[in-house]
């Protein structure tokens, strides 16, 4: 079994992320989380940097996932590449990193699932062409549940993942679809 280290900017994010690689993974990984303390621009300091140091050393993990918001559209390189810079960076001395870049936020995988996200909110939000040209899909996804039964939240996410169907997100967000292709070859 191969140990799966996760870093993201929000518990919710590692939670979520993990319920939807187990569809793929159940079996065959463990997840560890790591820097469970930091959140969002906390994982932008040097004292980051040592405390992954220390954590990767004692918890071990084969390969290390460090989830990450650009809070911009895919056409935004430059904010892109600042975000590809912070984890080649924060990634030094990880045997085997891989980056899960959501192009702009997590909640855009939700988006990739649409279906699903209709099922339980009870809403029927048509189906997006490119969930990467979406600005602000958490605010999407408020904004069209805000007069229904049920209002999302962010908390709603690790639930909510274990829902979304793996292969309809990779098969309408490419980003994902990269990052799974290159995670399940490690399988």
């Amino acid at each position: 079994m191969i140990k799966v280290g996760l870093i993201g900017e929000d518990p919710n994010d590692t939670d979520s992320i993990q319920n939807l690689l187990l569809q793929k993974l159940k079996g065959k990984a463990s997840f560890v989380k790591l820097l469970k303390n930091k959140r969002g621009h906390q994982l932008n300091n040097n004292r980051t940097s040592e405390s992954l140091k220390i954590e990767y050393r004692d918890k071990k993990p084969d390969l290390v996932v460090f989830i990450r918001d650009t809070d911009c559209l895919v056409t935004e390189s430059q904010k892109i590449n600042k975000t590809i810079k912070w984890f080649t960076d924060l990634s030094r001395g990880i045997a085997k990193p891989m980056l899960l870049l959501n192009i702009y936020e997590l909640e855009a995988l939700v988006i990739a699932d649409i279906k699903t996200f209709n099922k339980v909110f009870g809403t029927s939000i048509a189906n997006t062409k490119n969930v990467h040209y979406i600005k602000e899909p958490k605010e999407f996804l408020i904004n069209k549940t805000s007069k229904g039964r049920r209002v999302y939240k962010e908390s709603d996410c690790p639930d909510l993942f274990k829902l979304l169907d793996i292969d309809v997100v990779a098969s309408n967000c490419t980003e994902f679809k990269k990052f799974l292709t290159k995670l399940l070859a490690h399988f």
